[in-house]
């Protein structure tokens, strides 16, 4: 080889080493990045090499904290806020990219190290974020799986049923309220009226948990065709039982009224058969009988100081009583003469007659 072709080489060779050692450095750059901050719970703006870096975490989802014309989904503040804590702004932090490095909104797409810490994974173990993939990055889908797991088996965060606004609580509490209504039917009106309201009001709650339209809450949505679709499956089953209830509780109240209103009825038609001996002597009089003023004697009607009329056709009586015939004195046969036999005094001795008949 001569001198001039050696230098040749020598000069090749250099070139390449120089290359080399420019795309090593540069490919460190990308992995290397200082948080500046926290936009969302699975989102976060960083600087890398030189430049401001929208970064979406890989494989996880957290409910949104700010949402354009609508209110933040359940936990979504608490999210961001734990990322904010844990990634303050200054933060240095490593980065790891899988086959797709960008998203459709022009995000880059990345796993953040908080020195060994896998971010992606410690949101999903405090209960506020879920594991997701999207082909063909699934590269930290099993490490976020695992991170949900525990947060689901120790009901943090998104699992929990003390967290008002979560699916877990709002499906326990629907379930108390079905669960408290008594299955047996009320003795009386009231008693069954007020356990139909109740199995009424347990079933409407978990109607509406059930018709909760998720389409626009990716978690909730993927939780609920998840690792919550079987306590959903529970409680359709209970909705359906509490409303076959509520029907028994209704029927019973419309039984019970009837029942009530025949009584009524029956007591107003019958009447006593036989009254005591004081209510008899308590009897009221009948209309006709009855005086609205004592009745006066025939002495009271007429004023004293007033003469007596007298009638001018009546005949004078004889004022002696010793004149007078007694009243209850029958006249004698003698006396009555020929009215009681007309031809007693024309019948003559020898049976022939007298002159005077």
């Amino acid at each position: 080889m001569t001198k001039k072709a050696i230098g040749v080489s020598l000069l090749v060779a250099g070139a390449m080493a120089v290359g080399a050692m420019a795309l090593t450095s540069s490919s460190a750059s990308e992995h290397r990045g200082t948080v500046i901050q926290v936009i969302d719970g699975d989102t976060v703006d960083i600087m890398v090499s030189g430049a401001k870096t929208r970064i979406q975490l890989l494989n996880v989802a957290t409910p949104q904290a700010k949402q354009p014309q609508r209110s933040a989904e359940c936990l979504g503040p608490e999210a961001a806020g734990f990322l904010e804590r844990t990634l303050p702004a200054g933060q240095k932090v490593t980065l790891e990219y899988d086959a797709q490095r960008t998203d459709h909104e022009g995000q880059t797409l990345a796993a953040v190290y908080k020195a060994d810490q896998l971010m992606n994974s410690e949101i999903a173990a405090q209960g506020f974020g879920i594991a997701i993939k999207f082909d063909p990055n699934t590269k930290f889908h099993e490490q976020v799986s695992q991170a949900q797991r525990e947060a689901e088996s120790a009901e943090r965060g998104l699992f929990s049923t003390k967290i008002a606004c979560t699916i877990p609580a709002q499906i326990n509490d629907a379930m108390k309220a079905m669960h408290s209504v008594s299955v047996e039917l009320g003795q009386t009106v009231e008693q069954a009226h007020a356990r139909a309201q109740q199995a009424a009001a347990g079933r409407a709650a978990a109607d509406a948990l059930q018709a909760q339209d998720r389409k626009e809450q990716l978690v909730s949505a993927v939780l609920a065709e998840d690792a919550l679709a079987p306590a959903l499956e529970d409680l359709a089953e209970t909705i359906e039982q509490t409303a076959d209830l509520e029907i028994q509780h209704e029927q019973q109240v419309a039984t019970l009224s009837k029942k009530v209103n025949a009584g009524r009825k029956a007591a107003g038609k019958q009447s006593p058969t036989q009254l005591p001996e004081e209510s008899k002597a308590e009897e009221p009089m009948p209309k006709k009988f009855q005086t609205n003023s004592p009745r006066k004697s025939k002495k009271q009607s007429q004023p004293e100081n007033q003469p007596k009329r007298v009638n001018p056709n009546r005949k004078p009586v004889n004022d002696n009583p010793s004149e007078q015939r007694p009243a209850t004195q029958k006249p004698s046969r003698e006396h009555l003469g020929s009215r009681v036999n007309p031809r007693a005094n024309c019948e003559a001795p020898n049976g022939q007659s007298s002159k005077n008949c």
